[in-house]
């Protein structure tokens, strides 16, 4: 499944526990409260459950957003800016032949 993550958290422990979190969880950074999955829908239900538990936890005006989305519209996203891998993200594999 592919879903971007996106959050607005103000406790700086928290946030940096989410940035670990996501990233140990295969999600690639493309900007600092912006993630991008591409993960199996086991995956993205325990990363929905797990950002959930940690909102519950303590008092916050935080928010956290999960989005999935198309293939087709990860293709056509126009990037500004730093450059992102868009295969690496949907995990394309090259062939070579000889």
């Amino acid at each position: 499944m592919l879903f971007f993550v996106m959050y607005d958290i103000e406790n700086n422990r928290v946030r940096r526990q989410v940035v670990n979190y996501l990233l140990r969880k295969g999600c690639i950074r493309v900007q600092k409260s912006v993630f991008l999955a591409n993960t199996e829908h086991v995956i993205h239900k325990e990363i929905k459950n797990d950002l959930a538990a940690v909102q519950e936890c303590y008092e916050n005006n935080d928010s956290i957003l999960i989005i999935p989305i198309s293939t087709d519209y990860l293709q056509a996203m126009r990037i500004i800016g730093k450059n992102l891998d868009i295969d690496v993200i949907l995990k394309n594999k090259n062939t070579l032949f000889f």
